[in-house]
């Protein structure tokens, strides 16, 4: 076995003469038992390394075309197999647990159902805490450094398919591991972007209001909020845009403004107010509130009506970016790997804790 990406993370293949591609198995090593996942033959020295590495605990199946070599290391490890409830019936190991969309299946593991894969019980794997996604059949590395879905002959719908992932570009995530062909490494979700948008039976750019589901964001006394996360689903690069339904009562941000993105905000629904260190100003239903970086941009919108409010919000996606928060005197560093807060007054001379 190799290891890919990651200290805990590792990958073995056998080439399929008849496809003319890599099947792939991967395990991720844990303390707490390892995962593996779709699991390939080995030869004796990929299984000597399995044992030094702790075997495993669990065996993710991603869909049932996936059990491969699944009852011959259930048996050789213990391990217990977890696969979708769709796909139990068709699969002739035994499934100890099945799991549903959005359920996680291990600690910073979690399964996303796609529904119109090959399988009704295909799976793909997030590993939100590394960036990385695992993806079942319905994506394909092929050929190298680029990614396809699989032959269209073999799904029942493929246009609608093909839309089921944009449940992976909401997403945040940098590589993919493939279950067929060659992963992913580094700007994968670009890679699966641009196999979207070739597509000639969907337009992947265009997403109705609709279509999309409401999501709770911030959960906390004073700011709760929901929001339509759309810039991800049809292939936004550059700018970021929502929609925000705010209740009676809450606030969005609390009050910030960005060093270096530019926003603006459109009430499409209802009235609010914006809260600015130039006083609190009243805006309703088709204003349009624009947001320079720098504290000519500092705002904040507050609902004191008792009816929801609903603003589309639009901005420049900028990594790394900095925000600023007067009220409470703290600095965002917001990188492509996380956000951190810090105290302004926790600054520190240049040469703070360096040697000569």
């Amino acid at each position: 076995m190799k290891r890919v990406l990651f200290d805990d993370f590792y990958s073995w293949s056998v080439f399929n003469e008849r496809r003319q591609i890599d099947f792939n198995g991967h395990l991720w090593v844990r303390d707490e038992g390892n995962v593996l996942i779709d699991p390939a033959a080995m030869i004796e020295s990929d299984l000597q390394q399995l044992q030094q590495l702790g075997g495993a605990a669990w065996i993710v199946l991603t869909n049932r075309d996936h059990e491969r070599e699944a009852a011959v290391f259930q048996e050789r490890t213990g391990a217990k197999v977890i696969a979708h409830a769709d796909d139990v019936a068709e699969i002739e190991v035994p499934v100890d647990r099945t799991v549903a969309d959005g359920e996680e299946i291990v600690p910073g593991l979690m399964a996303i159902h796609l529904r119109f894969g090959k399988s009704r019980g295909e799976l793909a794997l997030y590993w939100h805490g590394k960036g990385l996604v695992l993806s079942g059949d319905l994506v394909v590395g092929e050929p190298i450094g680029r990614l396809t879905l699989l032959a269209d002959e073999k799904l029942e719908d493929p246009p609608t398919a093909a839309l089921e992932l944009r449940k992976l570009l909401a997403l945040d995530f940098d590589a993919m591991l493939v279950g067929d062909g060659h992963s992913i490494l580094y700007d994968a979700k670009e890679r699966l972007l641009e196999c979207l948008e070739e597509r000639r039976d969907i337009y992947l750019n265009r997403v109705n209001a609709d279509e999309v589901e409401w999501r709770k964001r911030l959960d906390r006394e004073g700011y709760r909020w929901e929001s339509k996360e759309i810039d991800a689903l049809i292939g936004a690069r550059e700018l970021g845009y929502r929609l925000i339904r705010l209740p009676p009562g809450e606030a969005t941000f609390p009050l910030h403004f960005h060093h270096a993105g530019e926003e603006l905000f459109v009430v499409l629904e209802g009235a609010c107010t914006l809260v600015s260190p130039r006083g609190d100003q009243a805006v309703q239903k088709g204003d349009f509130l624009a947001f320079p970086p720098g504290p000519a941009g500092t705002h904040k919108f507050t609902n004191g009506t008792a009816e929801p409010c609903v603003l589309l919000a639009i901005g420049n996606e900028l990594r790394p970016e900095v925000a600023e928060y007067p009220d409470s005197a703290k600095i965002g560093v917001i990188l492509r790997n996380g956000y951190s807060l810090f105290r302004t007054g926790d600054a520190v001379d240049y040469f703070e804790g360096e040697g000569p």
